[in-house]
């Protein structure tokens, strides 16, 4: 019985401290704009320790591409950035400024990044580390966009099936925008923010992208309105 106590604290234990270590550190805010040329001297978000052990991690950013059925594909973008510092060790249960500023020159469009706080499997103790570790990597988007700038979304076609309707919706302005900032009327129904992003999945049209998707549940032809 001692045997089996014994073995079944272990056992919490070792779940106590992976559950520990594996707790999610945060990045904050999740959606930063930079703004040209207001936000020329960049912006600073916040990232948070909630661990009781000191967290390394460093900084990485892609570009982000949306195709149409909203897979995504990124590039590395560290040259279009200054991001300060560009790695860290975040004390337990403290937080980290990072300074995030644009030199990747003029923009014809709104570009869109992710930003990642990516976690460092080292042990600060020196002492090596034996099972599992759970590394972790946190994103942020960021939105590089210049004043005057506007989204245009169009409805550019849609397509009856069994089930409800597919649509294509193409963002023919030099701005990005967010599927939820848009709703669809079929007739007296009404699909927007949260459920039509949901029915999307991803959610980023960037400039002169198109994204396809089904609304499930409704029949008709559609209008778009955009919350803009």
């Amino acid at each position: 019985m001692m045997r089996n106590m014994s073995g079944l604290f272990t056992g919490l234990l070792l779940f106590t401290l992976f559950v520990q270590s594996a707790q999610a550190f945060t990045l904050d805010p999740t959606v930063t704009v930079l703004r040209l040329p207001a936000d020329i001297t960049g912006q600073t978000l916040v990232l948070r320790n909630p661990r009781n052990v000191d967290l390394p991690v460093v900084f990485e950013i892609f570009e982000r591409q949306i195709n149409e059925d909203g897979s995504e594909v990124t590039t590395p973008a560290d040259d279009n950035f200054v991001i300060f510092p560009p790695q860290a060790v975040v004390p337990a249960g403290k937080t980290q400024a990072l300074r995030i500023q644009w030199v990747g020159g003029a923009l014809a469009e709104s570009r869109s990044f992710t930003l990642y706080a990516k976690e460092l499997p080292l042990s600060l103790s020196g002492v090596p580390e034996s099972g599992v570790q759970t590394i972790l990597r946190i994103g942020a988007s960021i939105h590089v966009t210049s004043e005057g700038f506007v989204s245009k979304p169009e409805l550019a076609s849609y397509r009856p099936v069994r089930d409800g309707v597919i649509v294509s919706i193409r963002n023919s302005g030099n701005e990005f925008i967010y599927i939820d900032m848009l709703r669809l009327k079929f007739g007296r129904d009404e699909v927007g923010q949260l459920d039509l992003a949901n029915a999307a999945g991803r959610t980023l049209i960037t400039p002169g992208a198109t994204r396809t998707f089904k609304v499930g549940g409704v029949q008709g032809a559609p209008q778009l309105i955009s919350e803009n």
